[in-house]
């Protein structure tokens, strides 16, 4: 079912609802998930808490697919891979209150972002999954991205299985799908990067319209191919404020964006996972 076909059916059952106003909640929701869900997956809850339930739909799948194959509106998906980034869990209210975290894992061919829905985003939260750990996932469903990537989606009837750890050596790291610095341009999209720090600058707070200040900071990342500004944002530029001159850096989901001064430079936000190991030189 489409974005279209969703509104359509919140629509038809509520009809004292406009189309503005739909849209208007689907921007709210954008902004309050941080763009980690896409448009499909946001708007199936805002039908939710219209009371319009909305079916999965699709063509169904058995045995184990790899990243690269996988495409949108499979059911009864599953795949394997190693836990490369978990995402803190995030609740939502409405009709059906309900909570969700995501994932990314990796196989030999690419990175997938996986969200967990209401259940399976306990294992998030009581800390039963970490990083590092082979998993395979089973019984999920795909969707678009609001990018238009696809994403593995767990819900009641899907399972999780975390496999020996013998099994890590099958997967690479996530450094194999990183992007070299002197190839971003501004049409580049969202990437993955990895260098070392050269220089960090001071956390600034800058007033917001919501009552709540923001906050920024600077990064100089470099490469064997070049050197980027990172620029971010937010609950990220708390998390890294204390990062130092030469610490590695592995950054999962970056946009790319034309620069002031010319050239690009990499934005990290919510949907960006960061991981930090110390004073490593390049």
């Amino acid at each position: 079912m489409t974005t279209q076909d969703i509104i359509q059916r919140i629509l038809a059952e509520n009809p004292e609802v406009s189309r503005g106003q739909i849209l208007e909640k689907l921007r709210d929701e954008r902004e309050r998930t941080g763009g980690l869900l896409g448009d499909e997956t946001l708007l199936r809850l805002i039908a939710a808490k219209y009371g319009v339930e909305v079916k999965q739909n699709g063509i169904s799948n058995t045995g184990i697919l790899s990243t690269s194959r996988l495409l949108a509106g499979l059911n009864d998906v599953t795949v394997a891979g190693c836990l490369i980034a978990i995402y803190p869990v995030r609740t939502f209210e409405g009709e059906k209150p309900g909570k969700y975290a995501t994932l990314m894992i990796a196989d030999n061919e690419g990175i997938l972002r996986v969200v967990l829905w209401n259940d399976k985003a306990n294992l998030v939260e009581n800390g039963e999954i970490k990083t590092g750990q082979p998993v395979r996932l089973l019984h999920g469903y795909t969707r678009e991205d609001r990018y238009g990537k696809v994403e593995l989606h767990l819900g009641s009837k899907s399972k999780i299985e975390v496999e020996p750890p013998e099994k890590t050596s099958m997967y690479p790291a996530a450094e194999k799908f990183t992007t070299k610095i002197a190839s971003l341009n501004k049409a580049t999209g969202t990437v993955h990067l990895s260098g070392v720090v050269r220089a960090v600058s001071a956390l600034t707070t800058f007033p917001r319209t919501n009552d709540v200040d923001g906050k920024i900071i600077r990064v100089t990342l470099v490469d064997d191919s070049g050197q980027v500004t990172a620029v971010v944002w937010n609950e990220k530029a708390v998390e890294l404020q204390t990062l130092r001159a030469n610490s590695r850096l592995l950054l999962i989901n970056v946009i790319v964006k034309e620069a002031q001064s010319g050239g690009v430079e990499v934005h990290v936000d919510s949907n960006t996972y960061i991981n930090v190991q110390t004073d490593r030189a390049l």
